[in-house]
C-alpha cells in the first residue's frame, strides 16, 4: 500500500484530516467505451461495498453480470474491490481500492484508492461517495445519487 506521502506525490487529493483520494485512467477513454461489468467479489465484505458500486455501476450504464467472462469483448470489465476496515473505537472502512480491467487483454483501465486514518468523513457511506464521485468525475459522468 502506498503511504500518505507517496500517494499526495502521485497526484493524489488530499481530503479532510489524514484522507487521500486518487483515481487515475490509464486508457484515455476511460470507462466510456466499456458496457459490462463483472465485479470479483472480495474476501471479506463487512461494509457491504460491492452492493453499493453494482447501483454505481448500473446508475452509469453499465450490465453487471453476475459470473466471469467465458468470452468476454473489446468493451468488458472486471472490476476488483479491495475494501479494508480499521478500528478507531469503532469498526470502520478505512480505506478501498478499485481496479477497472480490460477482461479481453487483461489491461488495467482505471484505477481508484481511497484511505483514511480514523473514523471520520462519514465512516463508509462517505467515503464510497467520495470514491465514486471521483470515478464517475474522472470519466464523464454525473455525480452518484445513491447517496445524500
Amino acid at each position: 500500500m502506498l503511504t500518505r506521502r507517496a500517494l499526495l506525490l502521485a497526484g493524489a487529493t488530499t481530503l479532510a484530516g489524514c484522507s487521500s483520494l486518487q483515481t487515475q485512467n490509464i486508457r484515455p477513454d476511460g470507462l466510456k467505451g466499456c458496457k459490462r461489468a463483472y465485479i470479483e467479489p472480495p474476501a471479506e465484505d463487512e461494509f457491504q461495498v460491492v452492493p453499493a458500486l453494482i447501483v454505481e455501476l448500473r446508475d452509469m450504464g453499465f450490465v453487471v453480470v453476475g459470473r466471469p467472462f467465458s468470452e468476454p469483448t473489446d468493451t468488458d470489465l472486471i472490476v476488483k474491490v479491495t475494501p479494508v476496515g480499521g478500528w478507531d473505537v469503532t469498526r470502520y472502512l478505512q480505506s478501498i481500492q478499485l481496479q477497472f480491467t480490460a477482461a479481453k487483454s487483461g489491461e488495467l483501465v482505471t484505477s481508484s484508492s481511497f484511505y483514511s486514518r480514523g473514523a471520520w468523513l462519514g465512516v463508509r457511506d462517505g467515503r464510497l461517495k467520495a470514491i465514486f464521485n471521483d470515478v464517475r468525475q474522472k470519466n464523464g459522468f454525473p455525480p452518484s445519487k445513491q447517496f445524500p
